[in-house]
């Protein structure tokens, strides 16, 4: 099996329910960049933030607040994306709705070193360790083996470089619902993952980070993840059966992940969304219409949220502009609902970046997840 890693220089292109009804701000060639000229985040924080490729393009490592890593959707940055930054720049392989296109930046005030091992690029803080890596051209059960071998090695990693505690996970994999020897692709994959966690860290298995898994047209299967020294705290939606628990109906192994996490991050807090979808108890609702299904997600997002605040005893405003989300859309065609129905009941202040996607299961039309930062209570 050949890895190859995310290369900064050569990868290749790649609220609450009473809220008001309101737009979501600037459409597609408005653009104001508010939070791209001058970003500002506490002092040894995290945070994720939306940017115009003209805006990450000025950016610099030597930046009074600096990225860690950048992940580039489609060609947003075009040409540009081939001169690099200094920093992992992850190729999602999944095309942005939006035009233009915006850039993830995952964001610190603390020093970053960058550097390559094994197959993983890698950007870390004092307190953070975030790793790419991706595995080209996979068949069959070759996806539960990649995945496995891709997991293994990041368990060993984080370990030895004492990030032991994984706080979120993105796993993206090419033609995720397809049926390869009598097995979905994605149900190849989470055996891969089980395994690997079962080996390596047990406990885990129990107290999964937070992760989603999607689908791209192409690309093999790409994995990138933020680790730390300290664990976050893990929450579970009161609407459904942890992910970790389903029933052997949904392949060979359960999916490893926790519903949500919260983690203090410096003076800041931070709770991280997992792929949320139209799903109560473990059985997929709403099926056909893509309508009732992003309302029943937007239920189980609310009821989340609500757990992640009573657990940590901190305001989680989804109406914020701390706020993060990528909203995925199997049918483009779905797009402008969509777009419409998250701006009628997410209000203007959260940004949504939408992203052309498969979901995990096959009958979903719409997942979404995200991030919330917000001033920790007690700083």
């Amino acid at each position: 099996m050949t890895m190859r890693a995310q290369n900064p220089l050569s990868a290749e292109t790649g609220r609450d329910a009473s809220l008001p009804a309101s737009g979501m701000g600037p459409r597609s060639g408005e653009a104001p960049d508010r939070l791209a000229e001058s970003p500002t985040v506490g002092p040894a924080a995290l945070d994720l933030r939306y940017m115009t490729p003209e805006a990450y393009g000025r950016l610099s490592p030597r930046d009074a607040l600096r990225p860690l890593a950048a992940i580039l959707h489609g060609d947003a940055l075009g040409e540009a994306a081939a001169a690099g930054k200094g920093w992992p720049e992850v190729r999602s392989r999944l095309r942005t709705l939006e035009v233009p296109g915006r850039v993830e930046v995952l964001l610190t005030d603390s020093a970053v070193a960058q550097e390559r091992e094994q197959d993983f690029e890698l950007a870390s803080s004092d307190a953070f360790l975030f790793g790419a890596c991706r595995v080209e051209d996979i068949r069959g059960a070759r996806v539960a083996e990649a995945a496995e071998a891709v997991y293994l090695g990041l368990l060993r990693l984080i370990e030895r470089r004492g990030y032991p505690r994984l706080l979120r996970m993105w796993n993206i994999l090419e033609d995720i619902n397809g049926q390869e020897d009598g097995l979905e692709r994605y149900r190849h994959f989470c055996l891969g993952r089980h395994e690997a966690l079962a080996v390596l860290q047990p406990a885990t298995l129990e107290a999964p980070p937070a992760a989603c898994g999607i689908g791209a047209e192409d690309g093999g299967l790409c994995v990138y993840f933020l680790a730390a020294r300290e664990p976050g705290l893990p929450v579970e939606n009161p609407r459904q059966v942890s992910a970790y628990r389903y029933p052997p109906r949904y392949g060979p192994r359960s999916p490893s992940f926790s519903r949500g996490l919260f983690k203090r991050l410096g003076d800041r807090a931070g709770f991280f969304l997992s792929g949320t979808a139209s799903i109560t108890g473990h059985e997929s609702r709403h099926l056909g219409c893509v309508a009732a299904q992003v309302g029943e997600t937007l239920e189980n997002v609310r009821a989340l949220v609500r757990a992640a605040e009573e657990r940590s005893g901190q305001a989680l405003p989804l109406a914020s502009p701390d706020t993060t989300l990528r909203a995925y859309v199997r049918d483009e065609g779905d797009y402008p609902l969509i777009r419409g129905l998250l701006e009628r009941h997410l209000g203007p202040e959260a940004e949504v970046l939408y992203l052309r996607a498969d979901i995990c299961r096959r009958e979903l039309l719409f997942e979404i997840d995200g991030q919330i930062f917000q001033p920790a209570i007690g700083a």
